[in-house]
């Protein structure tokens, strides 16, 4: 990395004073104050009483009006944006290109099997690359109304095939419109499928060509077990597990505020108290999923036990099951979701400490010293002598110089002994005769690098931060072999005592490395004037200590010219 880090350290002190005054109103009743409390508290608790029933009153008036609006037939804009939907593009080659996708809802919430197509003879959309889309609204009103066309969420993608089939990162916001033609998608931060990267919209047309979701439906809605027909709930602490028959035909949905979404559907054969059913689950491809199960139903009891198959983790093998009406399914909102670095699995990136650590690297050294600032006056020169990668090697960090502690003045690490022997040549040129190549092995030093040019991939988790797509080294100016990781900043994260929290934007006392990032990613946001107050804080060079891809520790925050 051929950038002079230069270590600003600002110190703003500013001081806020005020005072007011103002003189007491006069008593104006003769309640013992004894008395005046007790009637302030019982008056707390009425409000909070008359609160609690509006409250109820409410819930219980939006049941009443949703029940009555399906009753009449009349569907809510999740129902109404059922369907299958394309968007028509041509590749690099200018060959047909289709992105596609499905909207399957599980009562009133969204989701999607998404993916890319190329037609063979038009007839049927068979993506070659999918994924699942989760769309969670921001206000259950919005997407549970008959009236409403348009609806604000965040989109959450997952997909058996990548990332463990955790989500892939913590979402993007954006507007789902329904349209006569079909879905308008607003926003979603460019991501080039729901929206273009040179534009905010793009519109996905009605297609009834794409591949089904859940292949294994029959859409036989005559047939089954007429006292199964319905929808069906286990009550879960977790998340409730549902069930929904129609005719032959068995839909299962379980959904948790921090999780992905289990949802599978498929066909079902019945015979003298048993069934079987071949579903497909979403984001998880076409291979079925068999399932069997001996069942009663008693009044509004189901009964299940498994008789083997492939029960999924999300289904016990033996369960009890209430009736319940359409309306009764819960529908998620943002508010209820709550990620944290499990929930996301696998980090994306390519980045392993040993990446950097198994590396031969070697220096072009100039002059050493056994105190490091005996060597500060050489740093500046070279640097106007236009070696600007100049820097201190500590040579315990480095399998191959001297263990006993030195500082070494180095214009730069290489990772190949001919990259060194070139440098060598323009340092002797420039005046440094007795500057030499030497082999220094592997990094065995605790601290690296990581690199953020902007505030962008930052994902505030409930248990820590994680930055995405940051480039990481060993914090020595290494030239072009940087590697590009996601870095997970748990909770526990410390600043070292040694470090200059001046250079840390926004910094307060006695911050964690987690509050200070939140703050400023919230300020960022929110006062982005106030942000840049102090310098873009989440943006330069940070020494951290690393395990695994976890910062454990925050030694220093440098900028860079």
């Amino acid at each position: 990395m051929k950038k002079r880090i230069t270590i600003v350290c600002t110190l703003l002190c500013v001081l806020l004073a005020g005072c007011s005054s103002a003189s007491a109103p006069p008593a104006t009743s003769e309640v013992p104050q004894d008395a005046a409390l007790e009637s302030a508290e019982d008056t707390a608790d009425n409000s909070k009483d008359e609160k609690d029933l509006s409250d109820k009153n409410k819930k219980k008036a939006s049941k009443e009006k949703a029940s009555k609006e399906k009753a009449s037939g009349r569907k809510s804009l999740a129902q109404r944006m059922a369907g299958k939907y394309s968007y028509h593009y041509s590749d690099q080659d200018g060959n047909d290109e289709f992105y596609v996708m499905e909207v399957v809802p599980f009562g009133d919430n969204l989701y999607a099997l998404c993916g890319q197509a190329t037609p063979e003879y038009y007839e049927t959309f068979a993506p070659y690359s999918f994924w699942a889309s989760e769309f969670i609204p921001y206000d259950k009103d919005e997407i549970t109304s008959p009236d409403s066309d348009s609806v604000t969420v965040n989109e959450f993608r997952f997909s058996v095939m990548s990332n463990a089939g955790k989500f892939w990162d913590s979402g993007s916001k954006g507007v789902i419109s329904l349209t006569d033609d079909g879905l308008v998608f607003e926003g979603f931060d460019n991501d080039s499928f729901l929206v273009p990267e040179d534009d905010d919209s793009r519109l996905f047309l009605k297609d009834e060509r794409i591949e089904d979701t859940f292949g294994y439906l029959t859409n036989d809605k005559s047939g089954g077990d007429e006292q199964l027909q319905g929808l069906w709930i286990l009550d879960n602490k977790g998340a409730d597990l549902y069930l929904k028959f129609e005719g032959l035909d068995l839909y299962i949905y379980k959904k948790a505020g921090d999780s992905k979404v289990f949802f599978a559907a498929g066909g079902c054969t019945f015979s003298d108290g048993s069934m079987q059913c071949s579903a497909s689950i979403l984001g998880n491809g076409g291979m079925p999923c068999e399932l069997a199960w001996d069942y009663k139903v008693s009044g509004d009891t189901l009964t299940l036990h498994s008789t083997g198959y492939d029960l999924p983790e999300d289904f016990p093998e033996n369960a009890k099951f209430t009736r319940i009406m359409d309306g009764d399914v819960h529908v998620i909102t943002m508010d209820e979701v709550e990620l944290d670095s499990a929930s996301l699995g696998m980090m994306a990136g390519t980045f392993d400490i040993d990446e950097l650590t198994s590396r031969e690297y070697y220096g072009v050294f100039v002059s050493s010293a056994k105190a490091s600032d005996k060597l500060a006056p050489v740093i500046p020169k070279l640097e106007e002598d236009g070696f600007v990668g100049s820097g201190i090697v500590y040579t315990p960090d480095f399998e191959g110089l001297n263990p006993e502690p030195y500082y070494a003045v180095t214009t730069g690490m290489y990772i190949s002994e001919s990259d060194a022997q070139e440098a060598l040549s323009d340092v002797r040129s420039a005046g440094y005769t007795d500057a030499y190549v030497k082999k220094a092995g592997k990094y065995t030093g605790d601290r690296f690098w990581y690199i953020k040019h902007s505030g962008e991939g930052i994902e505030i988790l409930k248990d820590g931060v994680m930055l995405r797509g940051v480039s990481v080294d060993i914090p020595y100016g290494t030239e072009g072999d940087a590697v590009t990781a996601d870095l997970f900043v748990p909770k526990d994260a410390v600043f070292d005592s040694s470090v200059e929290t001046g250079s840390f934007g926004n910094y307060e006392k006695g911050d964690t490395p987690y509050e200070w990032i939140k703050r400023n990613y919230e300020l960022m946001n929110k006062d982005p004037d106030m942000y840049m107050m102090y310098g873009p804080a989440l943006s330069g060079v940070f020494e951290v200590g690393l395990s695994g891809n976890n910062i454990t520790t925050y030694y220093g925050s440098y900028w860079w010219d």
